[in-house]
């Protein structure tokens, strides 16, 4: 469940034809945020781009600051989505871990998201709601994903009873995605190359599988 980044604010209802102009709105601040950042981007900038009237972004969200907010929740919500769709259930266990982690990063290192967590950084301190439903909809969600999938191998038995699934999803999510993604959002020698990024989850994926593994099954008394 997301943070309500517009808060408890009543606004004004609107017509079929309002919805479709709001959408449009919100898609051109949106590209404006993604590619200026907050401080760069003013109301009169996207009221230039989409047209209309700066009345009715006051009127809606009460400026540019409720605006900015209402976009940044959609962003997050639709780069969720395909982590929110993704069904390991039934799989090996290698094969889900190695699923898990290839369409983690295909969505992290896209550019969008990347100009997405790098506006998230700039603006946590100044807007702690925005910040939270990052997270929500960001990490909290992909290990609570991965933490399932790990509590179903150990109902099969593949993965040792003594540990705890959502200690060990947040350590995998982190061994697979930290180093990557902040040389992708620094850009650092031109981000990660495809051949780091697969060799990024073979290595996490063989240390998982060997450290979970039951005794048993690994020759263990």
């Amino acid at each position: 469940m997301s943070a309500d980044l517009t808060g408890e604010r009543d606004f004004p209802r609107r017509t079929r034809r309002g919805e479709a102009r709001d959408a449009q709105l919100r898609a051109c601040a949106s590209e404006l945020f993604l590619a200026r950042g907050y401080d760069c981007v003013s109301v009169d900038d996207i009221v230039r781009e989409v047209g209309g009237s700066k009345t009715n972004i006051y009127r809606f969200y009460a400026g540019k600051d409720g605006l900015f907010l209402a976009v940044m929740e959609d962003l997050s919500q639709s780069i969720a989505l395909p982590l929110q769709h993704l069904k390991l259930g039934g799989l090996p266990f290698e094969v889900g871990l190695r699923k898990f982690a290839k369409t983690l990063l295909t969505v992290l290192l896209q550019e969008p998201h990347l100009a997405f967590q790098r506006i998230v950084i700039a603006e946590a301190l100044r807007h702690p709601q925005l910040a939270l439903t990052w997270y929500q909809n960001g990490p909290a969600l992909t290990q609570s994903v991965l933490k399932s999938f790990l509590t179903e191998q150990q109902v099969l038995g593949r993965v040792r009873q003594d540990v705890d699934p959502a200690r060990v999803a947040v350590l995998f999510h982190d061994m697979v995605v930290f180093d990557l993604l902040s040389r992708a959002m620094t850009a650092i020698d031109g981000g990660p190359k495809p051949s780091e990024i697969e060799m990024t989850i073979q290595h996490a994926v063989e240390l998982l599988t060997m450290g979970l593994e039951p005794k048993s099954a690994a020759g263990g008394t």
